[in-house]
């Protein structure tokens, strides 16, 4: 079967399934180079055909979803009661992103592309049936078609086929496909241009490793040219003043200061201390002033060991239980001095900032010296990681007790959301006045997700701990655990 890359050209995926899987490890590294060829391209080929099935299942499940709440619109309307607002594509978005471990926005607009393959494209899904159409060509030709309107895809989808593509590099594909995309329609890459203005954004995500973070950011062209223009040309002069820098790093500075010379930026930074309920906490900083370091650490007075800077907030605010306590000077090793109570904070290990990456200890140094860093100190369950505090028990979280519960999430408690917490909503876990107003019974959730508790028949149970664990409509469970101030991320079972 893999003599050749000839013969896996013409071969059925289904075939090739067999073949590939009955090959060992040890199999595959012995194989000369033609034949080790071969399978690279028969696993490119079933990997291809297996994707094609999963966007047709991924369409029948956003299909169901929609005959789903369709039909409870009606039930609902019959019966004099609220309408839910969920929609069937975010149904089926959140019941997939928590089987497939990625945020329900990215699997939204993997089910939104899958449908207009499927549905709209079926010449094209067919090559990816067979093995024949990767899935990033699948997705160029998919993004193309957005500027052909609805009722001319067929037209489109002809005109993109009118030539063999099997062989086209993506890139070429993709171009093909724009071009089909003009003649369908001339006037529609205006309006599509104009509808994805509207889409522009600016996001973060962590980076490929520690102290690093990329910005992504989607900008009209012409916009884009000048933001562009003005960093390259700074870049170039910081280039000549520093031979030897490289470009992409001279881009990067030069970013940052047109950036920061054009914007007041306020930080502060949530320390917090894993504690445990035997320690006596000072009577301002919520701390303890003993010993709080691992097995092995020394006992010294006035030591304390802060994993994690676990957010940076773009408010100085103070509420009277977390205090500035800026004006750190660095000591050795990672150890800050603190001018007027002698208190000394080693900072252990990288700091996770939610959404955006994680710190050095030594970034972590630099930000505690800054004099314009505002700081706030508060305490972490010394099991869990999870940020404690004292609750309020009014029916609306007070300042503090809504502060604790999103820096104990992080993000949004859905599995899989991303949503940075400070955009969520704080949703009692058991309805009030059932439940309390207390951390161990308010989560985060994101605007949609609040939605999917109260209208889509998911629930959620939490413990004490601040685990929660969601039960989907076919009784499927996820777990979620809050964010870890000691070092590691939330997770999701």
């Amino acid at each position: 079967m893999f003599d050749s890359v000839k013969s896996v050209q013409v071969a059925d995926p289904a075939a090739l399934v067999g073949e590939l899987f009955a090959l060992s490890d040890e199999q595959i590294a012995a194989l000369p180079v033609e034949q080790a060829e071969a399978v690279v391209l028969a696993s490119q080929r079933v990997a291809s055909a297996v994707v094609a099935r999963q966007r047709s299942a991924m369409e029948t499940v956003a299909r169901r979803c929609d005959e789903r709440v369709e039909q409870e619109a009606i039930d609902a309307t019959a019966r004099g009661l609220r309408v839910s607002r969920v929609s069937g594509l975010a149904l089926a978005a959140g019941s997939l992103a928590a089987l497939l471990h990625v945020s329900p926005r990215t699997m939204s607009s993997r089910v939104e592309q899958a449908r207009r393959v499927v549905c709209a494209l079926p010449a094209v899904h067919a090559l990816a049936w067979a093995g024949d159409l990767e899935p990033y060509r699948v997705d160029a030709v998919a993004a193309e078609s957005m500027a052909a309107p609805a009722d001319r895809l067929h037209e489109f989808e002809a005109r993109v086929l009118e030539g063999p593509v099997t062989h086209l590099p993506c890139a070429a594909l993709r171009r093909r496909a724009r071009r089909a995309a003009d003649r369908c329609a001339p006037d529609a890459a205006v309006d599509l241009a104009h509808l994805f203005r509207t889409r522009a954004d600016v996001t973060a995500r962590p980076g490929e490793c520690t102290e690093m973070t990329r910005i992504v950011a989607d900008l009209p062209t012409p916009v884009a040219m000048r933001v562009y223009g003005a960093v390259d040309a700074l870049a170039d002069e910081y280039a000549r003043a520093n031979p030897g820098q490289r470009i992409g790093a001279a881009r990067a500075e030069a970013l940052a200061d047109l950036v920061e010379a054009n914007a007041t930026i306020s930080t502060t930074i949530e320390l917090v201390a894993p504690v445990d309920a035997g320690h006596t906490y000072g009577p301002d900083l919520g701390v303890s002033s003993a010993c709080l370091g691992e097995p092995g650490w020394p006992e010294e007075p006035h030591l304390s060991m802060v994993d994690q800077t676990p957010s940076l907030h773009a408010s100085a605010e103070s509420d009277g239980v977390h205090e500035d306590v800026g004006g750190c000077e660095e000591l050795d090793d990672g150890v800050l001095h603190e001018h007027e109570t002698d208190d000394r904070w080693f900072v252990s290990a990288h700091t996770e900032v939610p959404t955006v990456g994680s710190l050095l200890p030594s970034d972590v140094v630099d930000l505690l010296k800054d004099p314009d860093v505002t700081i706030r100190l508060s305490r972490s369950d010394s099991v869990t990681g999870a940020t404690r505090w004292q609750d309020p028990t009014t029916y609306r979280p007070g300042a503090r007790t809504a502060r604790a519960v999103r820096s104990r999430d992080g993000t949004c408690r859905f599995p899989g959301c991303g949503t940075p917490a400070g955009r969520c909503q704080l949703d009692h876990v058991v309805r009030h006045p059932d439940g309390p107003t207390t951390v161990t019974n308010l989560q985060s959730l994101c605007a949609t997700h609040h939605g999917f508790k109260h209208h889509a028949g998911w629930r959620v149970d939490m413990d004490e701990r601040g685990v929660c664990t969601w039960t989907a409509p076919d009784g499927r469970t996820h777990t979620t655990s809050p964010m870890d101030r000691h070092g590691r991320s939330p997770s999701v079972a």
